[in-house]
């Protein structure tokens, strides 16, 4: 009888406490977890943003610390939110869709990171009102600093603060006595020259130092200037601390030579984040105001909350597997249409002269997640120098647009080189195959580099051409039109440098191309 009470009385308080409510929270949470789980790709990937896979634990841990201090909640409109909710899933399908012909898209990323906070807020206000949502918002917008940032932006933060870096770098060597020359974020001393990456630069301990004073904001519950001051503080400590580094690198390159600077990089690099992170736990606490005493949470814990119908989650639920189901069907559809691109692959020139295999940086290659690359450099009978490399992406979570990222007019001004012209497309042949190449000369110094890149997709639609992959909204959109997804791919960057005109330098590429391609 005791039993058969507790069970009436566990009953009663499932209905008229919780109701429909630990379904609509899960529902969220699966929201959540599909954003993150697109995230961890880029995460595994890039080193920059490897920190993403301590955020949702740091962001669940901010949230159960405010929970017992709830407000008191607000009536509001719960028609309309469920409106804006309702819009918001709907959303879910077109995101479905052009994640799959664009998985690295990062500005789907932020989409699909704004309509789950959209959803978290609608959840909060439906338990709560403005009062809820305004008083979860920091620990729900704090996990938005696992979101990479926007390739450009990120690109214009990253060129601007190597070459800040790199010139900074140039003064304190130069103060210490080392003469220094800087060519965009590369720095020239006497045994070679000293290359300012993104870790060199401290993009990456930046991120990093930026998501962590963000969070001890919130952990101290900082006022928002106490905030700000904080993010700034630790920002600028990140830039100079990496000034630090390079120039100690800088000066061992200049002292002891490259192979002596390569042996320091990483040990540089982990010794400046020894000393920063903790550093910002010091600052941190070091800010905290004066102890106070937070006023206990003003809720009943016997307060019930508004009522919550099973449907709405199992709604929820019902349309993230129709969503799944549809793009699933579309690009299904379209892909039974794809015919077989004649393939090829590369056979190294091994006897020509001053031939020398080489190799892309693992850190470009992390990013741009190939399946294989090689890279060589020779010279020809006329005395040009041949560099050339050739990557490939395998079908699978990959797209033409991730395969364009690796392109001429972005990687060489990272050097320094100055874009002198754009000829835009030829076609060459080469073993019975006709490749389309972009055709571009760059310059630095008295040096004019002709540089050729080609994009070359598996499979083709029957008229012969893939939408191409050049990472406009328009490429995009019609990716997904055209339901083109995971199409194996391979990119040849052939660079020359000796012919002193563009059709010098044509007619030389036209001569080597043949002894490059091997049809398969």
């Amino acid at each position: 009888m005791v039993n058969g009470k507790f069970s009436v009385a566990g009953l009663t308080f499932w209905r008229r406490f919780l109701g429909g409510w630990p379904l609509a929270v899960a529902a969220l949470a699966t929201c959540w977890i599909s954003l993150f789980d697109e995230l961890h790709r880029e995460w595994s990937v890039n080193p920059q943003y490897d920190y993403g896979y301590v955020v949702p634990l740091l962001g669940a841990v901010l949230l159960w610390r405010r929970w017992p201090e709830r407000p008191s909640p607000s009536a509001g409109n719960s028609v309309l939110m469920g409106w804006v909710a309702a819009a918001s899933l709907f959303w879910l399908l077109p995101l479905n869709l052009f994640f799959q012909a664009n998985p690295e898209w990062r500005l789907l990323y932020w989409f699909h990171g704004l309509l789950v906070l959209i959803l978290s807020f609608c959840l909060l206000y439906r338990a709560g009102g403005w009062n809820w949502a305004g008083f979860f918002a920091p620990p729900l917008v704090f996990m938005v600093i696992a979101i990479p940032w926007p390739t450009g932006l990120e690109q214009a933060v990253i060129q601007h603060l190597m070459r800040f870096v790199a010139g900074l770098t140039v003064g304190v060597v130069g103060w210490l006595g080392i003469p220094a020359m800087q060519h965009g974020n590369l720095i020239e001393v006497g045994t070679g020259v000293v290359g300012i990456d993104e870790a060199c630069s401290g993009v990456r301990s930046l991120q990093s130092a930026l998501m962590l004073s963000l969070f001890l904001g919130e952990i101290y519950r900082f006022s928002a200037r106490r905030r700000a001051a904080l993010v700034g503080t630790s920002l600028i400590c990140v830039i100079l601390a990496n000034v630090v580094r390079t120039s100690f690198l800088t000066w061992v390159a200049a002292q002891h030579g490259l192979k002596q600077m390569e042996a320091w990089h990483d040990d540089a690099g982990l010794i400046v984040m020894a000393i920063v992170l903790p550093g910002l736990f010091g600052l941190g606490h070091l800010m905290k105001p004066k102890l106070r005493k937070h006023s206990p949470g003003a809720v009943d814990p016997h307060h019930a909350l508004p009522v919550m119908p099973y449907w709405v989650a199992i709604s929820v639920f019902a349309w993230i597997g129709l969503a799944g189901a549809i793009t699933e069907g579309w690009y299904r559809i379209h892909e039974r249409d794809l015919v077989p691109n004649t393939p090829w692959t590369v056979a190294w020139p091994t006897q020509a002269d001053h031939f020398q295999k080489a190799a892309v940086p693992e850190q470009s290659l992390a990013i741009l997640r190939c399946s294989d690359s090689t890279a060589a450099t020779w010279a020809d009978d006329e005395g040009n120098l041949w560099s050339a490399f050739f990557l490939r992406w395998n079908a699978g979570k990959n797209s033409a647009q991730l395969a364009f990222g690796h392109r001429p007019d972005i990687c060489y001004p990272a050097a320094g080189e100055r874009l002198v012209k754009d000829y835009g497309r030829i076609t060459v042949s080469a073993g019975g195959i006709h490749l389309p190449f972009s055709y571009q000369t760059f310059q630095n110094g008295s040096r004019l580099m002709h540089v050729f890149y080609c994009l070359w997709s598996d499979r083709v639609p029957p008229e012969g051409e893939a939408v191409p992959g050049n990472s406009t909204w328009k490429s995009r959109w019609q990716a997904v039109l055209a339901g083109q997804r995971n199409l194996g791919q391979q990119v040849l960057e052939v660079d020359v440098l000796g012919p002193e005109t563009g059709d010098a330098a044509v007619s030389s590429f036209r001569r080597e191309l043949p002894r490059l391609i091997l049809p398969e």
